[in-house]
């Protein structure tokens, strides 16, 4: 059986221009989750970008 072949980016959201209030720091001081206007939870810093991407 096929799997499903999502495409990968070269952007994610922390390339966003909307991505604002970074937080979670992980063991290596490095933020990794960030808010965005468009959604109602965070979302990962590493995440793919969505359809309201901006480039900054």
């Amino acid at each position: 059986m096929a799997k499903k072949v999502i495409p990968q980016s070269k952007y994610h959201c922390r390339d966003c221009q909307y991505a604002y209030d970074y937080h979670e720091k992980n063991s290596k001081g490095e933020y990794f989750m960030c808010k965005c206007p468009f959604y109602q939870w965070s979302k990962f810093l590493d995440h793919s970008y969505c359809d309201k991407f901006k480039k900054k």
